[in-house]
């Protein structure tokens, strides 16, 4: 008990040593100005990729996907591994679920003789569990093999595929299809499915690239026609390629023999669920109200090692590293609590709120680790992303997070300039042991979703997201841990720890400092948006030119004012403070609106006309949305608005912008101004047509109700 007493102590100094014992040129040098320097130093060295990786490699292993027996024993690592770090009130919690219990079991796929002995075998859940499609049914069955290409209606008819297993080329979305119209309508015993080699890439699967990949593709269950659907098998492009062509020489019909153990229903619960954990570190101050969550997802395929096994890891070295230091008395308690939670994606965070809605009332910011520890170098390379919270929710979390990019990008990107003042590779760097030394690819980029970030943004809470882009190898056999760089994984657990920290930590005392954070960056994004109006106006002597820069203007100032409001919430003796703020946001508002109608002036003759509004703009006007739902409906019911032809961020955030007091004629030059300013390549297209059916559908939902504005 000494010994580890006196190890422990060892240890503890060291960390104190390495973050003290800096010579004051470096100690000078790029500085993450939100925390002292002694709380920096400690957070980030006491943080390890090598560690972290560690529990990635436990729980790749699983094949863990919605409604399994496998993704709760993921869960219960994860929840052991919380309590032995010590984090507080863990806790592993069964949700009620949408989807319906399913186990993989195992799988084989042989070609067998003519007497049915196994000749070779095709496909097996030995090799990877993503060889099967999951949902699908069990199965022992040898039948006829067929090649129907691309089972098109005209192919699967003159293949006669009732009773056979038949061979067919797609998309990953094509399997569905497939299912119904081969198997479900036309009697064929199963399908083996490979992707089509003449599909390019669209981003992510990448199987002209890698003829190995295997994509984790998923059945319907819904019966057609009476019939429920059976079985599917997924092979690699590789492989579909060599059994089609062995088809195509065989002088006589060759078998196949499926066999498909798995389980519909659960040998460890009687109905559908699913895990969520859940674990905090408790702050100084009970009555704060205003936890910091910390979120990742536990369920994926097998693998899925940056999706989001990284993530998880990710958050238990966080909760591991913080709590050591404050047990040990190196770091203070932060003054509000930060919670953990492991979740299935974008289910169980709707599903917590819907159960207990008072949660709300406590959660103040969410920060997401989805994707966070990719070797950047492989492939085409990525990019470490972190999403700014979107208009509609802003935050001064989106200036918390720049400020920690931005430090950990600076500490880690060498140029000469840095070598002719006497540092050596890195200024500040951050590596792990078994890791790269490559540098810290990352930056703050427009609002993204697809994670669980949207889950809180959609009940109100403002949420930030980590992601790597591009993934070419997301949901296959290959994002495994040959893909993990723990040197990265490592960066981006030591920047959430940042974040959060700095988040669960302001107080007054660091009001002046974190305000100048967020009307400096605020300046910037103004001067963005008004650049984007003048060139509007410059552009076009068109009195709608003069309105598009006025709505820029009007959308950037209310998202600043947003930002500094939310500094009001760090402290209620701040409240003055922040008015003044706000007094001086209104004045350059004002400043600005006037620059933007003198340049009308110099490009037209006549005053500015009253603005002009088509018929849809006009109906548009007439509407004031508000949310009628409850949590319990949305979780209930959010699945069943159309987004029509909108980017699905931009319909996200037009919804989340509903408040009751914008009209519909608001919300579509919210959604312009947008588009505006991050690029039609980003948010894509919206038209008052397009705003005008996604708040229909919304009305259909019962979620939104649409106001009429009496003249």
């Amino acid at each position: 008990m000494i010994l580890k007493r006196a190890l422990r102590h060892l240890r503890t100094r060291t960390i104190l040593c390495a973050a003290l014992a800096v010579p004051h040129r470096i100690a000078l040098a790029q500085q993450y100005p939100l925390l002292d320097s002694v709380k920096t130093n400690l957070i980030t060295a006491e943080i390890s990729g090598d560690a972290a990786f560690d529990h990635i490699r436990a729980l790749s292993p699983y094949h863990r996907p919605q409604g399994s027996d496998t993704l709760y024993l993921a869960a219960q690592y994860v929840e052991r591994m919380a309590r032995a770090f010590g984090l507080d009130s863990v806790a592993l919690i069964m949700q009620p679920s949408k989807r319906a219990t399913w186990n993989q079991g195992t799988s084989d796929l042989w070609l067998v003789g003519p007497t049915g002995a196994p000749l070779e075998r095709i496909a097996s859940s030995i090799q990877t569990r993503l060889h099967l499609a999951d949902r699908s049914r069990p199965a022992d069955v040898t039948a006829e093999l067929i090649d129907v290409g691309a089972a098109t209606p005209a192919e699967l008819d003159s293949g006669r595929v009732a009773g056979k297993i038949i061979l067919a080329r797609g998309g990953p979305a094509d399997l569905a299809r497939m299912m119904v119209e081969a198997v479900q309508r036309r009697g064929a015993a199963g399908v083996i499915w490979y992707p089509d080699p003449y599909t390019p890439s669209k981003g992510f699967f990448s199987f002209s690239d890698q003829p190995t990949m295997i994509p984790w593709l998923t059945i319907p269950t819904q019966a057609v026609d009476g019939k429920l659907p059976t079985f599917a098998f997924v092979l690699s492009l590789r492989e579909g390629i060599a059994l089609h062509n062995r088809l195509a020489a065989s002088p006589a019909p060759l078998r196949a023999h499926a066999i498909v153990r798995s389980q519909l229903g659960s040998s460890v619960h009687p109905e559908p669920w699913m895990p969520m954990v859940q674990a905090v570190i408790r702050g100084s101050e009970i009555g704060a109200a205003q936890d910091v969550v910390l979120t990742a997802h536990l369920q994926e395929g097998q693998q899925s090692v940056n999706d989001d096994a990284s993530g998880c890891a990710s958050l238990l070295e966080i909760g591991r590293a913080i709590t050591r230091l404050i047990a040990e008395g190196y770091l203070p308690r932060p003054k509000r609590t930060i919670r953990f939670w492991w979740t299935t994606e974008n289910n169980s965070e709707p599903r917590y709120f819907a159960d207990h809605p008072e949660i709300l009332k406590r959660l103040w910011v969410d920060v997401n680790q989805d994707m966070v520890g990719a070797d950047q170098s492989i492939d085409v390379m990525r990019t470490q992303n972190v999403f700014r919270v979107p208009a509609s929710r802003f935050h001064f979390l989106s200036d918390v997070a720049e400020s920690v990019i931005e430090y950990m990008v600076a500490g880690n990107t060498a140029n000469i300039t840095q070598y002719r003042n006497g540092y050596g590779l890195y200024t500040r760097p951050h590596l792990a042991h078994n890791g790269s030394q490559q540098r810290y690819n990352a930056q703050v980029v427009w609002f993204e979703g697809d994670s669980d970030h949207d889950s809180f943004l959609n009940a109100g809470v403002p949420a930030i997201g980590f992601g790597n882009e591009p993934d070419r190898f997301i949901h296959s056999n290959l994002d495994d841990l040959w893909g993990i760089d723990r040197t990265q994984l490592g960066r981006n657990a030591a920047s959430a720890a940042l974040i959060a920290y700095t988040m669960a930590s302001a107080d007054r005392s660091g009001f002046d400092v974190l305000a100048g954070e967020v009307v400096g960056r605020g300046e910037a994004r103004l001067a963005r948006n008004l650049g984007i109006a003048l060139q509007l106006i410059a552009g076009s002597t068109r009195p709608a030119a003069y309105y598009a820069a006025l709505d820029q203007l009007q959308y950037a100032t209310a998202r600043e004012q947003r930002a500094l409001r939310s500094l009001g919430t760090v402290d209620s003796g701040t409240a003055p403070r922040v008015a003044a703020l706000l007094a001086a946001l209104d004045r350059r508002s004002a400043d600005d609106r006037r620059l933007l109608t003198s340049t009308f002036a110099a490009h037209h003759s006549d005053a500015v006309p009253p603005r002009e509004l088509t018929r849809s703009e006009q109906e548009l006007a007439s509407l004031r949305p508000a949310v009628a739902g409850t949590p319990a409906d949305f979780y209930a019911r959010r699945d069943d608005i159309a987004e029509g032809d909108l980017n699905g961020y931009l319909a996200q955030e037009i919804l989340n912008a509903i408040d009751g007091t914008r009209t519909g004629l608001d919300l579509y030059h919210h959604a312009a101004a947008m588009i505006r300013e991050a690029g039609t390549q980003y948010y894509g297209a919206a038209t008052p047509e397009s705003i005008l059916r996604l708040l229909r559908s919304a009305e259909q939902s019962t979620l939104y109700r649409l106001d009429r504005i009496t003249p």
